[in-house]
């Protein structure tokens, strides 16, 4: 299979195009970012190039949606009264186990996931009618409602309006590559700020940004309907169809490794997947779902953002109101 990468622009990704008829699924788009550069080591005009150019490719992204509508199509809620077979779920916790949390940030977080869940619950998905996460949820704003929250960008953490919406997103591809769907668009974090859970498969998130950066999926089956509720401090999705699911999938990790660099530890690994009709065993697919590389991040780098790092002078520091000292 002939993989072509398309160069990154300045502090964006590159993307990995695959082909039409390769293992993957037709049209994916998946990244391996590079290490990014902090966004305090930009001079003014270098953040304002960066941010133009974010600009175009954000207005880039929102004209496909009108010219490419079987893409990104609109949201359509399912019937209740099908569906009734559960396919699968997916369970989180939204709460952070680590030490390095900050406060504010957390309520942020966790507010912000409350409010975008029930974008998602009740959405009729089919192989024809993909999920995409921004054109489900669209732009978080301080007037829809939407908090401060962690956010990476450009190298740091930094408090973001509706940060912390990555781990719906996490929780969206996780489940849905899981269960063999196509996995149209994915990008991975480049930098890992919260410790994955113990006996986890290490990759399995996706990352996104309004509205180019994205997670568009698939099921491979349909129709499905997709249930995404809050409940106790743990965000729960779940799939539901009309009958069970004629394929199965089994995903392992090739390829591990922790490189030291000047920017410090960046690990990096592949993500394969196998799906095999459940009646008969036959291979269905195999192939790449998910390629990694994320600089790692000790205990106090962790607890580094806007509210605590003390760089004053960075053109991209934000200021988040009700924050002291870097706490509530």
């Amino acid at each position: 299979m002939k993989v072509v990468t398309r160069p990154p622009a300045d502090g964006l990704p590159p993307v990995l195009v695959f082909p039409v008829g390769s293992v993957a699924s037709s049209g994916v788009h998946m990244a391996t970012p590079p290490v990014a550069s902090r966004l305090v080591d930009l001079s003014a005009p270098a953040l304002l190039w960066r941010r133009s150019k974010q600009v175009a490719l954000q207005a880039n992204r929102l004209v496909r949606w009108v010219a490419t509508p079987e893409r990104w199509p609109r949201p359509l809620l399912a019937s209740t009264r099908e569906m009734g077979v559960l396919l699968a779920s997916h369970t989180v916790d939204m709460a952070r186990a680590d030490a390095e949390a900050d406060p504010l940030l957390e309520a942020g977080k966790q507010h912000n996931l409350r409010l975008a869940a029930p974008a998602f619950d009740g959405l009729l998905l089919t192989p024809d009618r993909p999920l995409s996460f921004w054109r489900t949820l669209g732009r978080l704003t301080e007037h829809a409602g939407y908090r401060h929250g962690l956010a990476l960008s450009g190298g740091c953490l930094t408090p973001s309006i509706g940060g912390g919406i990555c781990l719906l997103a996490n929780a969206l591809f996780e489940l849905t590559a899981r269960q063999g769907w196509h996995i149209l668009e994915r990008f991975g974090h480049t930098m890992e700020a919260v410790p994955p859970p113990e006996g986890a498969l290490w990759g399995m998130d996706a990352t996104v940004a309004w509205p180019y950066v994205d997670l568009v999926v698939a099921p491979r089956e349909g129709p499905v309907r997709l249930g995404a509720r809050v409940m106790g401090g743990k965000l729960r999705l779940t799939l539901h169809g009309d009958a069970a699911p004629r394929t199965r999938s089994r995903l392992w990790s090739e390829d591990e490794a922790v490189l030291e660099t000047p920017e410090g530890p960046v690990r990096t690994n592949r993500i394969l997947r196998r799906v095999e009709d459940v009646s008969t065993g036959a291979l269905v697919e195999e192939g790449l779902v998910a390629e990694n590389r994320r600089r790692l991040l000790n205990p106090e780098a962790r607890k580094r953002t806007c509210l605590t790092c003390g760089e004053t002078e960075c053109h991209a520091r934000v200021e988040v109101p009700g924050a002291q000292g870097g706490r509530p």
